[in-house]
């Protein structure tokens, strides 16, 4: 069967590159190549010039749904999320949540979780309806942690699922991997490795 391709884009929350959450998005990338052609754009947050959201609210209905006012790298990295096909965010496990880079870049991501208010006769405020721009994309979530417990990033891994939700993402799989305490040790895991692997082929298909 000829392959039809895709663009993947990749956001990496550990601030190392070489770590344990960028070795397992190579993984579920390597996968998703052995299903079909892949453009892919590997985003590392912390080297990213990608400021701090200031909950300026511009870009929230009630302002008008603006384009976000900082200058950074954020304008076109969401103009080509509305050019991609797929997306694999990945975060170890800081504090029992997201790091603080992928915290900010969900944040920056508002833009495209595009709100219209509904109103009574009266005007006032009774819901909302969301039509996320990136709705129906494919996505993966990619979490390590040093800690050997699972239930260490039970919060993290909610707070992810919760986000892919919110922009009505479709969840091709997740990658868990626990007990790395050293830089690159999950090189050695032969089973989280192929789970990776498994869950890329998964997003390509």
């Amino acid at each position: 069967m000829e392959k039809t391709g895709m663009k993947i884009m990749a956001f990496v929350g550990s601030p190392r590159k070489g770590s344990n959450v960028d070795i397992l998005i190579d993984e579920v990338i390597k996968g998703a190549q052995s299903k079909t052609a892949v453009e892919v754009e590997k985003i590392y947050l912390y080297q990213a010039n990608i400021k701090d959201c200031n909950a300026c609210g511009l870009c929230s209905p009630l302002q008008g749904g603006q384009d976000c006012p900082i200058d950074d790298d954020m304008p076109g990295i969401l103009q080509r999320m509305l050019e991609a096909d797929a997306f694999v965010f990945g975060t170890p496990n800081h504090v029992h949540t997201m790091t603080a880079a992928m915290t900010n870049f969900w944040a920056r991501l508002q833009p495209l979780g595009k709100m219209e208010i509904i109103k009574d006769e009266t005007g006032k405020i009774i819901g909302g309806k969301s039509t996320p721009l990136i709705r129906g994309k494919k996505a993966v979530m990619v979490v390590s942690q040093g800690d050997f417990s699972p239930s260490a990033s039970a919060l993290l891994l909610r707070v992810l699922d919760s986000n892919l939700k919110d922009f009505q993402l479709k969840k091709a799989g997740e990658v868990f991997s626990t007990g790395n305490l050293e830089k690159a040790q999950v090189k050695s895991k032969e089973h989280d490795l192929q789970r990776a692997f498994t869950i890329g082929q998964q997003l390509g298909s």
